[in-house]
């Protein structure tokens, strides 16, 4: 893949998992929050469960003859029921409790703190079956409005109901209470332990998602090098730097195509092959890294004298070609005795001494009766051999009137 479309896809699924990464999160902490504030709503319910069959036993305990003798002669006559809502309210006052219900074993209220429910039949209640099995099931329950044991209207308010079963000293179950608990103050506790849980939590994830996108990022960056660098092995001759025989081949094979399409207005292209006239001595009397260091200099000075559209390749060996698009054949002699003469002088330094090389230069403009791209290369490679034939360090090409050298 292209190294830059690498880099935009990159770059792509890089927003992707950034999005996708604070999406989840914020659903991760969102269902987190809401499952403490269940665990927390659980543990509040547990506890007020707990105080209730606690009190429950308190009340029995303390007053046994009294529950006793209501149970006996329910349903009580109102002087018993004031007796025992006195007795009753006095005791449970401290315990933060709102509201409390007595329950025959059939179900049937026989106290309550609010009188006008007394004598109703709550044996559908499910909870209330629990307590009566012996059993105890607490809820809690939100209350927009509620009147409490003084009888004052109190608003928003969190009340656990509890159903708690009443045992004789034997363990029969002999009725139940319903006890509601006003647990109001431990929401700012919930809220501030659920706040707390969220905001480590939320922390711990941003934590892991900067680790991991800077470790993809990371990743990603070195992935992209790594591309460039495939693509530079795969494009560009390791000695001069220039495109490689392989890629100035596409790029011809890209320029042709285009030619072949604008049909007989198109605009014409040259292909320049030149060749280092007697190489091989520099070689076999500097060594070959001289070699190598002489085709990096004919590489620069060929690059500085190009103009930015043209394209240039070690096409093998001491063997370079050059593609120039939309030229006339003038213009193409033109360039390539500029190029001739750029490439003798000056002479090249090589450590100590001053070498100095001539080129042979053959070039072919692209026509209609080229049958293909192969075709324009051999006619450009035919000049350059016509050039080195006739004596080296010439331009020959095909055009109808060049200048004298």
């Amino acid at each position: 893949m292209n190294p830059r479309k690498l880099s935009s896809s990159l770059d792509f699924f890089l927003r992707r998992f950034c999005a996708i990464a604070i999406l989840s999160s914020v659903l991760v902490l969102v269902l987190s929050g809401y499952a403490a504030s269940l665990i927390y709503e659980r543990y509040v319910v547990r506890l007020a469960e707990s105080n209730a069959v606690n009190l429950a036993s308190s009340i029995i305990n303390a007053h046994r003859t009294e529950l006793d003798a209501a149970l006996i002669k329910a349903p009580l006559l109102p002087p018993d029921i004031m007796s025992l809502d006195r007795t009753l309210r006095a005791f449970i006052q401290p315990y933060g409790i709102v509201k409390i219900k007595m329950f025959s074993p059939k179900g049937i209220v026989i106290y309550s703190t609010d009188m006008r429910i007394i004598g109703t039949d709550a044996s559908q209640n499910a909870e209330l079956q629990v307590a009566l099995n012996g059993g105890a099931s607490s809820l809690i329950q939100h209350k927009d409005q509620f009147r409490d044991l003084t009888h004052e209207e109190r608003f928003d308010v969190d009340v656990v109901e509890s159903y708690v079963a009443m045992k004789n000293p034997e363990g029969k179950v002999i009725g139940a209470f319903e006890i509601y608990q006003d647990m109001s103050g431990f929401r700012g506790e919930v809220q501030q332990g659920v706040a707390l849980f969220v905001g480590g939590l939320a922390l711990i994830v941003l934590g892991i998602i900067t680790t991991a996108f800077a470790f993809m990022r990371k990743a990603a960056k070195r992935l992209i090098s790594q591309q460039y660098q495939l693509e530079t092995l795969a494009t560009v001759d390791s000695v001069t730097g220039l495109y490689n025989r392989a890629e100035i081949t596409r790029r011809m094979e890209a320029e042709w195509q285009r030619f072949k399409r604008g049909g007989p207005d198109a605009r014409k292209f040259a292909l320049l092959m030149l060749d280092l006239d007697h190489f091989k001595r520099i070689n076999d009397n500097y060594g070959h890294l001289a070699g190598d260091e002489l085709l990096r200099r004919v590489a620069g000075r060929l690059r500085e004298e190009l103009r930015s559209y043209s394209e240039i390749g070690r096409y093998g060996g001491e063997e370079f070609i050059v593609l120039i698009p939309e030229i006339t054949n003038c213009d193409a002699y033109s360039v390539a005795e500029r190029l001739r003469v750029r490439l003798v002088e000056p002479g090249f330094d090589l450590g100590d001494e001053t070498v100095s090389i001539t080129t042979s230069i053959g070039f072919a403009i692209a026509d209609d009766s080229d049958k293909d791209l192969d075709a324009l290369i051999k006619r450009a490679d035919d000049c350059l051999y016509e050039a080195k034939g006739a004596g080296r360090n010439r331009v020959v090409g095909a055009v109808e009137t060049a200048p004298e050298l």
